[in-house]
């Protein structure tokens, strides 16, 4: 398995919005990435991972780092996001 099939954590957080926001950060940036929670139960998360490949972790973390998001930013993003685009979680 070559590093372009290796997910790597590039930041964790406590709950399914945040986590999707951050998502969305990354796609923003031309970033593949996906949501990995420790329960498939919506509200019952206690922690998400945002994985992206080994190849561009170095560039997920430097993204996420310059987005430098408050906790309300991230919680209005990820309101915004979860009214655009309804559905499950992305694996």
């Amino acid at each position: 398995m070559g590093s372009e099939d290796t997910w790597e954590t590039a930041a964790v957080v406590a709950d399914t919005l945040s986590a999707h926001a951050l998502l969305g950060r990354l796609q923003s940036e031309g970033i593949a990435a996906r949501v990995q929670a420790d329960t498939a139960l919506l509200g019952a998360v206690r922690q998400c991972r945002i994985q992206v490949p080994s190849a561009e972790l170095r560039r997920a973390r430097c993204a996420l780092w310059l987005a430098s998001f408050s906790d309300d930013e991230l919680a209005s993003l990820a309101l915004a996001d979860s009214a655009a685009a309804p559905g499950g979680l992305p694996e």
